[in-house]
């Protein structure tokens, strides 16, 4: 999986790259005019919290996903998603933080628009006596559709459900294969 988000980053640092130099992108001769890089950069945030009971007991958490990206094109963007989340079981007295990173692409097609995207995520470990105090790394890789609602001439109100297809129940960090955001993006 390291090779998988090593090639990740790679793709995403050369076609950001080649984005910069693509004489599609630059301004005619002819007068025309073409996006600014800051028309080009895209900003995005989120964030959730909740409570329920699962394998552990009852818990509850809180989390951000700030979100930066490139429109390669109108309809392809390229970009990076950055995670932190903190849970808290009162039954044991345990909390704990996951931070991570997802780079990922996203297509448009009007307002429907197709995202996949690999997580890396730091987290504790768990294994079959519950918690442990040591940290791993999990993968995910999550592939789904999402809406776009615009609210002004840059600003979005974004919906965005997502499956993943590494998602294995035995690894007790992650408690469905399924993701769901709502985010606002500018």
């Amino acid at each position: 999986m390291k090779k998988v988000a090593l090639i990740s980053v790679v793709l995403l640092t050369t076609t950001l790259a080649w984005a910069q130099f693509n004489p599609s992108t630059r301004k005619k001769q002819s007068g025309g005019s073409s996006e600014s890089i800051m028309d080009k950069l895209y900003f995005a945030g989120g964030g959730g919290f909740g409570a329920g009971t699962g394998a552990y007991g009852r818990y509850n958490y809180f989390s951000v996903l700030p979100t930066v990206g490139y429109k390669v094109t109108p309809e392809f963007l390229l970009g990076m998603n950055f995670t932190y989340s903190k849970y808290s079981y009162p039954d044991y007295g345990i909390s704990y933080d996951q931070i991570g990173f997802a780079p990922f692409a996203r297509y448009y097609f009007q307002q429907l628009f197709f995202q996949i995207e690999y997580n890396k995520i730091s987290s504790l470990k768990f294994d079959q006596n519950g918690l442990s105090t040591s940290r791993r790394y999990y993968d995910r890789f999550l592939v789904g559709l999402g809406y776009k609602t615009p609210i002004g001439k840059r600003s979005a109100i974004n919906a965005l459900g997502l499956y993943d297809v590494l998602y294995k129940q035995s690894d007790g960090v992650f408690t469905s294969p399924f993701v769901f955001r709502v985010f606002v993006s500018f």
